[in-house]
């Protein structure tokens, strides 16, 4: 699907103008390279997840405008994600990563959930 979305971007000349993040409920990097298990089940990979399908579409000069904030270096988002992910996984384990990305969290790791986000 993102190869279509792709397509038509090129075929609208959209490239360079937008740009397509997907995310999935089984949303995989391939290599997660989170140091741990550096495969599929790798805690990074929740950080593209989502409950359902969907294409978040973000306008390039946006893009730039975020990444000029962050002195030119996008990955500070990335590693924030990631760390948060992490300390989700400290705090609730992987099934509670699971629950909670999957919109099943229970009120009690709903509470876990906003202490990490303090």
């Amino acid at each position: 699907v993102l190869d279509f979305i792709e397509g038509i971007m090129e075929e609208h000349e959209l490239v360079g103008k937008v740009q397509v993040a997907p995310f999935h409920p089984l949303f995989e990097f391939g290599r997660s390279g989170d140091g741990e298990d550096d495969d599929a089940e790798g805690i990074d990979n929740y950080t593209n997840r989502s409950p359902f399908p969907m294409f978040h579409v973000l306008r390039e000069e946006e893009v730039g405008a975020a990444v000029d904030k962050l002195n030119g270096d996008a990955s500070v988002v990335f590693d924030r994600n990631i760390r948060l992910m992490n300390m989700l996984y400290d705090k609730l384990g992987r099934e509670g990563v699971e629950r909670v990305m999957s919109c099943k969290a229970s009120d009690e790791m709903k509470k876990a959930v906003e202490e990490v986000l303090k």
